[in-house]
């Protein structure tokens, strides 16, 4: 089998449910070795996607494989581990013995799936929990067993459903931490959905934007927010107000307002040479001294924001274009 640089690829994979187009023909490609998020709103597509790529859903159209091997099959069932959103245990089990079974029904020896078992209930803080029936833990702590069920059998893929979805704000930090060395130390990949961005971006290399079960964007991290941060600057002077006045009247500024820190924000035109040198002549003109000026950072909030209103006007237009051509027709008829 050719080796790939990437785990996971999609070639047009599609999912219906009747008259519903859940997932509608996405391209999707996961590097090894990397922290991939996979973002969108409610009813985007993102759990059926994932479920596709493990094999709980069979797709309608379209292809996946996982390392070479086609999704669903039993070769590719044993390189991937699974969390999901909303995980289901056996209740009445410790969760020490759930995990030990799961470990023997991944393939492992009584030996290991013990001592991996006890390892991960250490590294996930649940040890002093290990001989408690999971009917009694709280939501965090399923979600971290769900994560210890998804490791036991040392995959090299995670693919995780909002894997920090039911902890507090420290816990949902040190399960970062936690994935962010598994992929740097142990060349373990990771396909993550998460709905807490702030926090999604400070572990994941590359995204892919999913709205209406149609792929936005698939790109680094790094690239795309460069992307939209794009032409907004960062301007701090010794006369705000007289310089906000003159920015606003000038040809290269599309925008500008002043921030609560008294920041100027400048949205410029493409021109970004005489831009800058027209920011000079402002500051001159005005008597202003420079104190920082800067391009704007963009986050992955906002980018997220920007992207998926744009697909939601998109879909929008074409709804209202189909519905008039039915009426169109309709009217044509009668």
């Amino acid at each position: 089998m050719t080796q790939s640089e990437y785990l996971i690829e999609t070639q047009n994979l599609t999912k219906r449910f009747g008259d519903l187009t859940a997932v509608n023909k996405i391209n999707i490609k996961i590097r090894k070795g990397t922290i991939h998020g996979f973002i969108g709103p409610n009813g985007a597509g993102k759990t059926t996607t994932m479920k596709m790529l493990i094999g709980a859903l069979k797709p309608t159209e379209g292809s996946a494989t996982i390392k070479g091997y086609k999704i669903g099959s039993l070769e590719s069932r044993k390189i991937f581990g699974f969390s999901a959103e909303h995980p289901k245990f056996y209740e009445d089990m410790p969760a020490f013995d759930y995990l030990v079974y799961m470990g023997r029904v991944s393939g492992l020896s009584k030996q290991e799936a013990d001592q991996r078992a006890m390892n991960l209930l250490k590294w996930l803080d649940l040890d002093d929990f290990a001989n408690k029936k999971v009917g009694g833990f709280s939501a965090g702590m399923r979600q971290k067993l769900s994560l210890a069920q998804a490791m036991i059998h040392k995959p090299e893929l995670l693919i995780l459903d909002e894997p920090t979805a039911n902890l507090d704000p420290a816990g949902r930090l040190n399960i970062i931490k936690k994935l962010l060395s598994l992929c740097k130390k142990e060349g373990v990949t990771v396909f993550i959905s998460s709905h807490i961005l702030a926090e999604l971006e400070k572990m994941v290399d590359e995204v892919t934007i999913i709205s209406h079960g149609t792929i936005v964007t698939e790109s680094g991290v790094k690239d795309l927010k460069a992307k939209f941060a794009g032409n907004e600057y960062l301007l701090k002077t010794s006369n705000t107000k007289e310089v906000l006045s003159a920015l606003k009247k000038n040809k290269f500024v599309h925008d500008a307002h002043v921030d609560e820190r008294d920041t100027i924000h400048i949205m410029a035109t493409e021109n970004e040479a005489a831009f800058q040198r027209e920011i000079s002549k402002v500051l001159a003109s005005n008597n202003a001294a420079l104190e920082a000026f800067g391009i704007a950072s963009s986050d992955l909030e906002r980018v997220f924001m920007e992207l998926v209103g744009e697909s939601e006007q998109r879909m929008e237009g074409e709804k209202k274009s189909f519905k008039s051509k039915i009426l169109g027709k309709f009217r044509r008829k009668k």
